[in-house]
């Protein structure tokens, strides 16, 4: 069996071309460290012979696994190539380069060469230039993984080839672990934005996407920015952008990249050609939460309708197991894809779902019948800006008919409704109903507002619209002005009022700006309390007092 394999450029080689490069991979090396100064000078010469760059990787005990031809094109196609015994797994490997465009002078690593070495993960990279100064000495650089560097590597030392072929690297050069590996379980997550003109608008929008981004259970370990310009069709960022991508993907050891913009399934399919590593878009994580975060059967029937209706158009075709249709008058080709067997499959369960959602539709209309002549309130607003805290405040007597309030974007999901028992003198207690609904958040996708139909229609179908804002939230404004835009898109016609929470958490500016936006705004604190006989008082005057004929409810609309 042999013990080097011979890959990459090695079509238009001559047999005896081959022959000397095979000979070349199988001669040994010392063990662990340094190389055989001979070899490496021999592979010089076959560098300029066949002006291809050449690429070494040993394994600890100096054996050569693969000797790879031309430029490190891919990760995967080198780490495919490499042996994995499932008796013993292979490790400590030492990557050797030589190439025509290294010069004496500079042997930093190429960017997309950085990329591909750092996937191989060796302890040592050693670089050296083919060609000898006129003292007949190779100038060689000797580098190590380094995720605190720019490039993901930093230098050793830099000296003759023949030094470095005798170089004991130490414990620097041959950790046990690679530092770019971790141990942390989590989903490591690098972001992926354009930034627009305004800089302050830019951050908040980044602040919310790492915030869905923990609230999905992963965990933001960089963030690559780029200005937003004339836009790439196939990938929306530039080439060199994505190039510093990669490197960071490979420093920080992240396993999936999220970007701020919806990508269509092409932009999809090149990114992750660029960056070899998945990618997702800010659409889909918000889906991916709303899966995790999906409790009753109605919450996860919807979900799933929404991922599939996302999903449809993003399927992937003609893999190795796919067939294409033959051309040609009268013939189909070979038979169908599986990609269409896959579209069938997805449309039928799509018309499952949809059914449904249909009887869910019609169930809660008969519950919302069945609680005709109550008042019906429905807690709308953004995304954790308060409302299932509110519910709880307003309604909940003990630790059981509470409802899940958690600091965390899309905590709920499910329509909550709880009954409210406002006391009056010399009478049974007044009752309301409140229903705490999904939270909004901008740019909702638009799979997962038609698939929460259902349970929208409860916002739709109240007599009042409390519109909750989180005023301890430094992008409070731009959230309320999200959240009448969806109503108006939705058609939403009850009556709104603002309520202002978190009234002890926030500056006095903000309470200065949102009464000047609507002088009637309630004021209110969840968490402490405070407001909540003022709330009670106002919703007691709307329904039952004397100014309900004569004055009506306030309405925000913008």
């Amino acid at each position: 069996m042999k013990q080097a394999h011979l890959a990459g450029r090695t079509k238009g080689l001559r047999p005896s071309q081959q022959r000397q490069l095979e000979r070349l991979s199988h001669r040994r090396h010392p063990e662990r460290e340094g190389a055989d100064q001979l070899t490496l000078e021999r592979l010089a010469e076959k560098v300029i012979e066949l002006c291809q760059p050449l690429h070494l990787v040993l394994d600890s005990r100096g054996l050569c696994r693969l000797l790879w031809v031309g430029p490190l094109d891919g990760s995967g196609q080198l780490l495919a190539h490499l042996p994995e015994s499932p008796r013993r797994k292979t490790a400590g490997w030492r990557l050797i380069s030589c190439s025509l465009t290294l010069q004496r002078n500079n042997l930093r690593p190429e960017q997309h060469d950085a990329i591909v070495a750092l996937d191989l993960a060796p302890n040592s990279w050693l670089r050296f230039a083919p060609t000898a100064d006129r003292g007949g000495r190779r100038i060689a650089a000797l580098w190590q993984p380094d995720p605190k560097e720019i490039s993901g590597w930093s230098l050793i030392e830099a000296n003759e080839l023949s030094e470095l072929c005798q170089h004991s690297q130490g414990s620097p050069a041959k950790p046990e672990v690679n530092p770019l590996r971790s141990k942390d379980s989590r989903e490591r997550v690098l972001l992926l934005t354009l930034t627009g003109p305004e800089q302050s608008r830019s951050e908040r929008d980044l602040a919310e996407l790492e915030g869905l981004v923990r609230s999905a259970g992963g965990h933001p370990v960089a963030v690559v920015r780029q200005k937003q310009g004339a836009p790439n069709p196939q990938t929306l960022w530039g080439k060199g952008k994505l190039q510093e991508t990669a490197l960071e993907v490979r420093r920080h050891n992240a396993s999936l990249v999220i970007t701020d913009r919806e990508l269509s399934p092409v932009q999809v399919r090149n990114l992750e050609r660029y960056l070899d590593c998945p990618v997702m878009d800010r659409s889909e994580l918000i889906l991916d939460i709303f899966a995790q975060r999906a409790s009753s059967a109605a919450g996860r029937l919807q979900v799933e309708l929404a991922q599939l209706r996302y999903r449809m158009p993003r399927l992937m075709g003609r893999g190795r197991s796919l067939s294409r249709q033959g051309g040609g008058i009268g013939t189909r080709g070979p038979g169908e894809t599986q990609l269409e067997k896959d579209r069938r499959a997805i449309t039928r369960r799509i018309e499952h779902l949809l059914r449904e959602v249909r009887q869910l539709q019609n169930h809660r209309a008969r519950l919302r019948n069945r609680r005709e002549g109550l008042p019906r309130i429905a807690l709308v607003g953004y995304t954790n800006a308060g409302k299932s805290s509110l519910l709880n405040a307003l309604c909940s007597r003990n630790e059981h008919s509470k409802v899940l309030a958690e600091n965390k974007l899309f905590a709920t999901l499910d329509p909550t409704t709880r009954r409210l028992l406002i006391p009056q003198t010399g009478g049974k207690p007044l009752e309301l109903l409140i229903t705490d609904t999904v939270g909004f958040i901008r740019e909702l996708p638009a799979p997962l507002v038609e698939a929460f139909r259902a349970t929208l229609e409860e916002t739709l179908e109240a007599d009042l619209l409390l519109v909750v804002v989180d005023l301890s939230d430094t992008d409070w404004q731009a959230q309320l002005d999200t959240v009448q835009q969806l109503l108006n898109s939705l058609g939403a016609e009850s009556i709104r009022q603002v309520i202002a929470n978190q009234i002890d958490r926030c500056d006095s500016s903000a309470l200065e700006t949102i009464r000047s936006i609507d002088p009637k705004v309630i004021y209110l604190s969840a968490a402490s309390g405070a407001g909540l006989q003022g709330l009670k008082h106002w919703l007691k005057n709307q329904f039952w007092g004397h100014r309900a004929e004569s004055a009506p409810l306030h309405s925000v609309n913008n």
